[in-house]
């Protein structure tokens, strides 16, 4: 799981708004050690904030495992990243076999 700290919500929104590398490699990072530990919810992300005492876990339960591995091998082929999408295409199939 990924720790982020921001500042303040415009940070947090700024970061999710478009797409970025670290995002979609936090995502596939998260689904395979699920995977791994045969886990049914991905933990991906947890979040705090300056000025506020709680921390928030951002996760990914299994049924959207399959979506979320499409739209992370799209992003990786726009940045044309052949090595990691390779990677990320082995880990939709094995989702998709789970």
């Amino acid at each position: 799981m990924v720790k982020l700290h921001f500042n303040n919500t415009q940070e947090f929104e700024g970061l999710f708004k478009g797409k970025t590398l670290s995002v979609t490699r936090s995502i596939i990072s998260g689904i395979e050690k699920a995977m791994q530990g045969n886990k049914r919810t991905a933990p991906l992300f947890e979040i705090t904030f300056d000025e506020v005492d709680m921390m928030y876990e951002i996760s990914l339960p299994r049924s959207q495992w399959q979506p979320a591995l499409e739209n992370c091998l799209e992003h990786l082929h726009a940045e044309e990243l052949a090595d990691e999408q390779i990677d990320c295409w082995r880990l939709l199939e094995s989702v998709k076999a789970w």
